[in-house]
């Protein structure tokens, strides 16, 4: 009687079993990069990826809509603020300029000294402003200095011996780099010469009105 603990199994069996025996395999993560690529193959290959990592992998991207009155107060806010800017930068590289005053004297000697010229709010005090400040601008306007002269307004009228002293201040703009004196000067001269040309009722004494700074 054969031994049957010694006899061999069927080779159909043994070859079945090494055919059942696992076999390892690494996982390897999508390669979403040829998927992704464009044309007919990239596109084909990304609807084959299964559902849910398709969802992952679609890029979540939410337009967020403004407002019509809040693109409106963003527009107006850029536009003031490069209004402003440039401004500035304007005013300080082309025109860094300041005010200049200068109190000039002109003595009238046609005028005898009342108490009403004490008073700017009398009729007196008015009159003499007006017909010397239209001098005054006159005299500037056709002048090199136009483009700087600003205003002329009398402040005080004082007594003298031949009649009265108006006291006008005169305001220039000027650049900030220039000299008060030098200016006050050519603004003297010019005075000067206008109070020659001048045929009105005043009778004004060219030599004793003077041009001081403030």
């Amino acid at each position: 009687m054969k031994d049957l603990h010694s006899a061999p199994f069927p080779s159909h069996h043994s070859s079945q079993r090494d055919s059942c025996v696992f076999q390892p395999h690494s996982l390897r993560s999508p390669d979403f990069s040829r998927a992704l690529v464009g044309g007919q193959k990239g596109y084909q290959t990304y609807r084959d990826l299964p559902w849910d990592l398709q969802k992952i992998h679609q890029p979540a991207i939410k337009i967020r809509q403004l407002e019509p009155w809040k693109i409106v107060l963003i527009v107006l806010g850029t536009a003031l603020a490069a209004a402003v800017t440039i401004g500035l930068l304007v005013y300080f590289l082309s025109y860094d300029q300041k005010l200049f005053y200068y109190s000039s004297s002109v003595k009238i000697t046609n005028i005898h000294y009342h108490n009403e010229l004490s008073r700017q709010s009398s009729g007196r005090f008015r009159d003499l402003s007006e017909r010397l400040e239209r001098l005054i601008d006159r005299t500037f306007h056709n002048s090199i200095l136009r483009k700087k002269y600003i205003r002329s307004r009398l402040i005080r009228v004082s007594p003298d011996a031949d009649g009265v002293v108006a006291e006008a201040l005169l305001t220039f703009w000027f650049s900030s780099t220039d000299s008060r004196e030098a200016l006050r000067d050519r603004v003297e001269r010019i005075l000067r010469r206008g109070l020659k040309k001048y045929r009105g009722p005043l009778q004004i004494d060219v030599r004793a009105s003077t041009i001081s700074s403030k």
